[in-house]
């Protein structure tokens, strides 16, 4: 990722490209207010981003290599067998990372996810500030021991986040299928986060799913491609529907459905007659936890200082799946295709055109269980979650770091994005805001002057080392001086995780790419930078 310079008519260029839907990007090095006359601590980079290495672990992007023609190369060997990491390798593809430490020496929790495949938490160690890592182990896995399909996703549980809540380590995980819907919270596990395997006691495999349930209408020999079902609309599909058969509970995996039938059906034995149950995995499997409290937790976003010995708050990001209907509903953001369609995101269908429906709001909550949650209602200063300007902060991501500036106040590192990104994720810039109380927030780096950004106009650059299509899952460990820090953050090579060869992107003209069938599928890469205080 290039490092940008700060300057008045970079911002000024910036600012006017974007008021016109073009992602371009703003400068990549923080304009550092100082502390002078009474202003907050500030930071800003003081080195190049690197891209993290992995030694050990699950399979990654670059051990075949990954391209864009072939996402999944090398996931499976020739005789089906899900592969490992044959040694150190880029961490790829995994993000929200949650990251904590001293010094050079760091822990993590990260959400490894291949792309329509698989997904489960990773977790890893550092002792050089974040540019190599150590495989300590993973659990929860969503598709244990499966092969890359059409029939699968990669909807598990994922945005880890570890809190120490009274003398005990909670991992905190958002279960996808019904992510962000009312009603929905996060689901907890304990774990020992000094172990030399912090998940060891996790279960390896643990699917999660809608809960939906349905009865077949006509009876069935497994496998079959084709299902038919009274009703399939509370299913996920692509997902894995389970048959009651003849040979017991089956999981059988389709790549769609009608509304009342589950077609493009691989797997299972045994007959299940008319009649017969068919569901999918829980919301909250057994022997699982979820929070109370929360409202339509998308993930933790950072941990405010503790104000007693026993109880936490969080700073949380409540996101509403679908909350503008219309086009012309007020606020709504109608951004037309052929805008978002330069990086790559968009339906051409109106009245969104596959954009962002979604509101996002920045909540607190505490707890002195790690179970129970008392939402303490929005915060403020961080954005406007109904602001259509091309340079408003509208949507936040949830996954952020909390840090105690050396001057008292608070600072916090967060990642957000607006309506011209095609997407409520919040990934178009790594930001940084101020608070006296963790309640009222000041941005000192937004839109216009971030830390880092997108550049979506895709000049000529070598393929492997560009990160600059998506950022965001800032995570800020101090150095032992207070003045100094290490930031580990996740990056893409491009806006969308993986475009089809021959798509073209960019929104200069000047530079567009296509994308080829041979490029380096690079998303969802765990990168790391050096942060001063000023």
């Amino acid at each position: 990722m290039r490092i940008y310079l700060a300057s008045k008519r970079r911002l000024a260029v910036s600012a006017v490209a974007l008021a016109v839907g073009s992602a371009l990007l703003v400068p990549a090095t923080a304009m550092a207010a100082g502390r002078h006359h009474g202003q907050p601590t500030t930071w800003t980079l003081s080195g190049q981003v690197t891209p993290a290495t992995l030694k050990g672990g699950p399979w990654t992007l670059g051990q075949t290599p990954a391209t864009y023609g072939s996402p999944t190369a090398g996931y499976c060997d020739a005789n089906g067998n899900v592969t490992r990491s044959p040694g150190s390798e880029l961490f790829q593809p995994a993000y929200f990372p949650n990251v904590t430490g001293s010094g050079q020496h760091l822990r993590g929790f990260f959400d490894y996810r291949p792309k329509d495949t698989d997904e489960a938490v990773l977790a890893a160690k550092s002792d050089d500030g974040g540019k190599t890592w150590t495989y300590q182990g993973q659990a929860l896995e969503s598709q244990k021991g499966q092969c890359p399909s059409p029939a699968l996703n990669d909807d598990g549980q994922g945005h880890p986040t570890v809190l120490h809540v009274n003398g005990k380590d909670f991992l905190y995980t958002l279960t996808r299928p019904t992510a962000d819907t009312p009603g929905s919270q996060l689901l907890v596990h304990r774990i020992d986060a000094d172990a030399r395997n912090p998940l060891a006691k996790l279960p390896s495999a643990q699917a999660v799913g809608t809960g939906a349930k349905t009865t077949l209408t006509a009876a069935v020999t497994l496998p079959a491609a084709t299902i038919p079902a009274a009703d399939t609309s509370a299913f996920e599909i692509p997902g894995t529907v389970r048959i009651q058969t003849s040979a017991g509970l089956q999981d059988v995996r389709c790549t769609d459905s009608t509304a009342t039938s589950f077609i493009g059906c691989t797997g299972g034995r045994g007959t299940a007659a008319s009649g017969a149950a068919a569901g999918t995995y829980p919301v909250v499997p057994a022997d699982t936890q979820a929070t109370t409290g929360l409202v339509s937790p998308d993930g933790i976003l950072g941990v405010l200082p503790a104000k007693d010995g026993r109880s936490v708050t969080v700073l949380y990001v409540e996101k509403q799946l679908d909350y503008f209907k219309t086009a012309d509903q007020a606020n709504a953001c109608a951004v037309p295709f052929a805008t978002l369609n330069k990086i790559g995101e968009g339906k051409n269908k109106a009245p969104y055109y596959g954009n962002n429906e979604d509101r996002s709001t920045v909540r607190s909550a505490t707890t002195r269980d790690g179970i129970h949650f008392t939402d303490n209602g929005p915060v403020s200063g961080l954005g406007d979650n109904e602001s259509t300007s091309a340079t408003a902060t509208r949507f936040v991501s949830p996954s952020g770091t909390v840090v105690k500036n050396p001057d008292g106040t608070l600072g916090l590192f967060y990642a957000a994005g607006n309506c011209y990104d095609g997407d409520s994720d919040g990934f178009h810039y790594i930001g940084y805001a101020t608070s006296k109380d963790g309640v009222n927030w000041k941005i000192v780096d937004g839109f216009t002057n971030p830390l880092l950004s997108v550049d979506t106009s895709f000049p000529q650059t070598t393929p492997g080392l560009y990160y600059s299509g998506r950022i965001y899952g800032p995570q800020v460990v101090l150095g032992h001086d207070g003045k100094t820090a290490t930031m580990v953050f996740a990056g893409y090579r491009t806006p969308k995780p993986l475009p089809k060869p021959g798509t073209v992107l960019g929104t200069d003209p000047n530079t567009l790419y296509t994308v080829g069938a041979k490029d380096l599928a690079s998303y969802r890469s765990i990168l790391t930078v050096t942060l001063t205080a000023k």
